[in-house]
């Protein structure tokens, strides 16, 4: 039994290691549990040139969504810049779609870091947007544009 616990705690403890603090930017379809960037235990999170950056975001639907969009920027000294990122989420197999209220479900997107993208800090505010190009969901977080 205590070996089960201990398995059970690390397993825990390994989940919860990708888990970032982040700020809801004005979601209105949804609340967001967690945000995770892949290979990010503290803030401001190293997304590194030349790789993908990986994020999930645990939410719960407040609404319902035929045909959520992608928006994700880097906001630098106040402007927003756009990240490449394809448009529809269900054709992308970034959400499941439709998206229904009242379920709970995980937003995933990888985002490329080209090598030609400064050495600099920047806040990342990633949005779904829904039918109404209304806010689904919306969080910003601190990372650093790096070599490693």
């Amino acid at each position: 039994m205590a070996y089960t616990l201990v398995i059970f705690s690390a397993l825990l403890a390994m989940a919860m290691a990708g888990s970032i603090q982040f700020k809801d930017c004005g979601s209105k379809g949804a609340t967001i549990q967690s945000v995770d960037v892949g290979g990010c235990t503290a803030e401001p999170c190293h997304l590194v040139h030349g790789k993908n950056a990986t994020m999930s975001v645990n939410y719960t639907a407040n609404e319902d969504v035929q045909h959520p969009t992608n928006s994700i920027f880097g906001i630098i000294a106040g402007v927003h810049v756009k990240f490449p990122s394809p448009e529809d989420c269900c054709t992308n197999k970034n959400l499941v779609c439709p998206i229904k209220s009242g379920t709970s479900s995980q937003y995933n997107i990888d985002i490329y870091v080209s090598p030609s993208y400064p050495k600099i800090s920047v806040l990342v505010q990633m949005a779904v947007k829904d039918d109404n190009k209304n806010d689904f969901l919306c969080l910003v977080f601190p990372a650093i544009i790096a070599d490693s």
